[in-house]
């Protein structure tokens, strides 16, 4: 079971490289998303004869399949959706060879990716730079100093204060896209060690309570994803966080190309004319903020049992601030005046994507041993 696997997870790796190059070639961005769509789409059921082995490669590529349909044509034109669907791949890539090198070797690759994808922004290059050289050197050294190293250069990822700067500026200037796929493999490196809990619980705690005050829709999320970063750090990869998380960035991505820059100091937007958006945005929040009935809540409740007290209380504060601005931007996002001039609604083929991402997880919540989420 094992090596058949290993044996699927890489054919879906070539899958999502194949694609990749399929909508690099396209001219018109419409077209390039509709047949990355496909693409994904035929990649994540391929993805599903690695089941149950293959679970974490088949979440990344559920995830890509909501990165590929709401991307916005705007913000991702064709070369820049098929970069997103190269670190897509290169996620799964993790899942299919268990050796350091080449964890090392696709720390770096992904960081060279999402580097072009941002514009080559000066400030990405400072941190992630030595943050490739310092993982490398953790996992070609397998000592203790060597797993220190690991957790500095995975802390520069996973954006844990006090290496933080450099994301608000990345999520707001990166098509998201390329930001939720970078993210992707960010727990199959975290070493095994007490203090890597430590730092993620402290990261878990400050991101949440530094996304519940913004007023800004877009550094909201950035900081919401700084705060499950910091659950990854504690917990490893879950994969329905993986897919929530990733749902939750390409929403508000889906709803900034609609609307512009997304304010939560005003109850905006119009929920009778958006349904589809306001379900797909609060059905992904509540995944990740634990909300019962959902896989979030399993994974959540789990974490109460970590043996560290001070990992404990950081995460159910963390956890519940969460939910609280998952709430906050709803509201704010979509509980405007009835009958103003709104956006369209999801288009059938983000809905498509959206409808069955959401159907996956509800049944994750209700049947968890089904489904192994």
């Amino acid at each position: 079971m094992i090596v058949s696997a290993v044996v699927v997870s890489a054919v879906v790796v070539v899958g999502w490289l194949v694609a990749a190059v399929v909508v690099g070639r396209e001219a018109d961005p419409r077209l390039a998303r509709r047949k990355g769509v496909f693409g994904a789409t035929a990649v994540f059921l391929l993805s599903l004869a690695a089941f149950p082995g293959g679970l974490v490669c088949t979440a990344f590529s559920l995830a890509g399949v909501l990165v590929t349909a709401l991307s916005p044509v705007t913000t991702h034109p064709p070369r820049v959706l098929a970069r997103a669907l190269v670190l897509v791949g290169l996620a799964c890539a993790f899942t299919v060879a268990d050796a350091a090198a080449v964890h090392a070797v696709l720390w770096a690759v992904t960081a060279a990716v999402a580097w072009s994808a941002a514009g080559g922004g000066r400030l990405f290059a400072v941190y992630h730079v030595p943050s490739a050289l310092v993982v490398a050197s953790g996992l070609l050294v397998p000592t203790p100093a060597g797993e220190v190293l690991v957790l500095l250069g995975v802390a520069v990822r996973a954006a844990a204060v006090p290496v933080h700067s450099w994301f608000p500026w990345f999520v707001a200037r990166t098509p998201m896209g390329v930001v939720a796929a970078f993210l992707l493999p960010l727990g199959l490196v975290v070493p095994k060690i007490p203090a890597a809990a430590v730092v993620g619980g402290a990261a878990a705690l400050l991101g949440a309570v530094f996304a519940v005050v913004q007023a800004d829709a877009t550094r909201a999320l950035a900081f919401l994803l700084v705060s499950v970063n910091g659950v990854v750090l504690v917990d490893g990869v879950r994969p329905a966080a993986v897919v929530a998380v990733t749902g939750l960035a390409m929403t508000v991505a889906a709803l900034t190309a609609r609307r512009g820059a997304l304010s939560l100091g005003t109850p905006a937007g119009d929920l009778a004319r958006t349904p589809r958006l306001a379900v797909a945005y609060l059905g992904f929040g509540l995944v990740l903020a634990g909300f019962p009935l959902l896989p979030g809540f399993a994974n959540a409740h789990r974490l109460l049992d970590h043996p560290s007290p001070f990992v404990v209380a950081a995460l159910v504060v963390a956890v519940a601030v969460n939910g609280i601005t998952v709430l906050r931007g709803y509201l704010g996002l979509f509980a405007g005046r009835t009958g103003e001039t709104g956006e369209r609604d999801l288009t059938p083929l983000e809905h498509y994507a959206v409808a069955i991402t959401l159907s996956l997880l509800a049944l994750g919540g209700l049947a968890p041993g089904l489904t192994g989420w």
